[in-house]
């Protein structure tokens, strides 16, 4: 490993560590999610659509045997690395979410955090997330809703900009589950606020500026006083959902 590319990777799990996330939109979802989650000692965890391995790592060190994977090689390889530094034991590996290399009902909890929307068969993918969870077990997603108003010329420009298939009501979360063998427990809407709404639309408006991102994550704890003071639950920009194997 190069000596700039050992910098890079101490810097994320110091965003990591510090602020819990490298953007203040996943941050914002991330606390909800973990809490939600609430993994245990012994519990067997996937992580699908894992990226760069930042929210598996963030899983493991409260406990639970975690797995992570992704299409990526290039996140895997980065998700290993910071496994590596962090000396955080996770399992990463390549693979897709339409066809887990995991045998049936292997698993406590999935979770899968801000992708769903970008699958093309978010059908399969969910079919398959039933298939590896054990009786009881359950899973956690975040997904786009976009509920909150917003000029549909700017809804489109993040649809191609961000690559979404698929944006979901509480409705069509329950249905798509339902449809899957599962059994959505419950569902809130996050990112509800008119501050968190400000930074969201700036965001897409200009180009993805992802050092924005990382400089609002330092404001995350005054957008999460406004998400609690000012928050419309009704809608918002990411939905979570909570569903059950039965």
């Amino acid at each position: 490993m190069n000596i700039n590319q050992l910098l890079k990777d101490r810097f994320r799990l110091f965003l990591l560590k510090i602020l819990g996330a490298s953007a203040f939109a996943r941050w914002l979802e991330w606390r909800k999610l973990l809490k939600w989650l609430n993994p245990q000692k012994g519990e067997k965890i996937l992580d699908i659509a894992c990226g760069d391995g930042e929210l598996s790592l963030r899983i493991a060190a409260k406990g639970g045997e975690v797995h992570g994977i992704d299409m990526s090689v290039q996140g895997i390889a980065s998700a290993k690395r910071l496994a590596g530094i962090a000396k955080i034991k996770c399992e990463f590996a390549v693979g897709d979410a339409e066809r887990l290399p995991y045998q049936d009902g292997f698993f406590d909890k999935v979770v899968c955090s801000s992708s769903l929307e970008h699958f093309k068969d978010d059908a399969q993918s969910l079919s398959e997330m039933k298939r590896v969870l054990k009786p009881g077990g359950r899973v956690i997603l975040t997904v786009d809703s976009f509920t909150y108003p917003i000029a549909p010329a700017l809804k489109e420009h993040h649809r191609k900009m961000c690559a979404v298939e698929h944006y979901y009501t509480r409705e069509d979360m329950a249905g798509a589950l339902q449809n899957a063998g599962l059994t959505m427990s419950r569902s809130e809407n996050l990112l509800t606020s008119g501050l968190t709404s400000f930074f969201i639309k700036f965001w897409i408006k200009y180009n993805r500026l992802n050092n924005l991102f990382i400089l609002i994550a330092f404001l995350s704890p005054l957008l999460l006083l406004s998400e609690n003071l000012f928050g419309n639950k009704d809608i918002g920009y990411t939905l979570i959902a909570e569903a059950v194997k039965s």
